[in-house]
């Protein structure tokens, strides 16, 4: 009877192996994916953003939700889309280039790694990712919004807010830096395939 018994154990676990099938690894459509940033200015009430490629990225599927992620983003790229005057958009963008923000002569890349997502409601979910910046990296989490999802193509969006300080993005400890907000928004738009 112990063998019968040991028998179908065994049967039973490899019947329901065989219907468990591996994450799919999805490349990133970097040319239809998007980051957007923006910064707001709290004195004068205004906001500045713009836009940052991702230079690589990577998304792991059931076919049901993300299990995993991971995404380069090329810091060089930083731009600026709503100061019209050359000049002043110049300006902006290498100040935010500049060991005052990002500093991306010495740190040209920052990255999002995502560890776990849990279904909240609907097609959201809660997401944890570790985020990179300037070298450091702090535990982040965030609403993702699942517009599409199969074993062959993620297309999802997020919004959130990273606290400047913890990634040491700070204009000095001067007065002008008490003048911008602590935190500045990030939205992704992401789409990947196999």
């Amino acid at each position: 009877m112990r063998k019968l018994f040991m028998m179908l154990f065994a049967l039973t676990a490899t019947l329901l192996m065989s219907f468990t099938t591996p994450d799919e690894k999805l490349s990133v459509d970097t040319g239809a994916s998007e980051l957007k940033w923006t910064g707001f200015h709290l004195a004068k009430s205004y906001s500045h953003w713009g836009l940052i490629n991702l230079k690589s990225g990577s998304i792991s599927t059931d076919g049901e939700k993300i299990t995993g992620g991971e995404f380069v983003i090329d810091m060089n790229t930083l731009s600026n889309k709503d100061l019209e005057k050359e000049t002043d958009n110049a300006k902006l963008v290498g100040h935010l280039k500049s060991d005052d923000f990002f500093g991306v002569a010495k740190f040209p890349e920052a990255k999002l790694v995502i560890k776990k997502t849990e279904k909240k409601s609907g097609n959201t979910y809660h997401t944890v990712a570790d985020l990179t910046i300037r070298g450091i990296t702090k535990e982040i989490t965030f609403d993702t919004e699942v517009n599409a999802i199969s074993k062959n193509a993620v297309d999802a969006a997020a919004k959130f807010k990273v606290k400047r300080t913890d990634f040491e993005v700070m204009y000095g400890w001067s007065i002008q830096n008490a003048m911008i907000d602590g935190e500045f928004e990030v939205e992704v738009k992401l789409v990947a395939k196999k």
